[in-house]
């Protein structure tokens, strides 16, 4: 008899703490769910950081009009940069042949005057770091200078 009151002891210890358990675990999600509801007052949804309107957009190159370069409001969330992709057509590249986030794209982002853009290679995902400072940025016109070869000069102009 002694033995049976300890098991149902036990038993019923387990599943008052398994029931207070499960309490506190739903009670914190129906929370966070409240505050996400659209349909309660307090909707919140997560921000995504946007790109610089003015870098945003697909650019041609003035010296070799077949080489593109489109820079995207793409938030990549891991690496905390956008996406944007380059083509030269002259090299009979062109925007369709490239594999979505392969060869040809790459991730950026803007801090000043300086742009940095990553590459990245369709087998792998081992960035290639280029860094540029912008000279000239207006609705049309985009120019910058590869920062370590400071006498090559990049003029873009706003495409279609």
């Amino acid at each position: 008899m002694k033995y049976k009151h300890q098991i149902i002891i036990i038993v019923s210890l387990v599943v008052v703490v398994g029931a207070g358990a499960y309490y506190l675990l739903n009670r914190n999600t129906e929370r966070e769910n409240a505050a996400l509801n659209t349909d309660g007052g307090g909707y919140a949804e997560k921000e995504m950081p946007h790109a610089d309107p003015m870098i945003v957009g697909k650019w041609q190159n003035r010296d070799n009009p077949q080489w593109y370069k489109a820079y995207y409001d793409d938030y990549d969330e891991e690496k905390q940069m956008f996406w944007g992709k380059e083509w030269n057509e002259a090299e009979d590249v062109f925007e369709q042949d490239l594999i979505y986030h392969g060869n040809g794209w790459f991730r950026w982002r803007k801090e000043g005057k300086t742009i940095n853009e990553f590459a990245t290679m369709d087998i792998r995902d081992v960035p290639v770091c280029n860094d540029y400072t912008i000279k000239i940025l207006s609705a049309d016109s985009l120019v910058y200078i590869k920062s370590a070869r400071k006498k090559v000069v990049y003029r873009f102009s706003r495409a279609e």
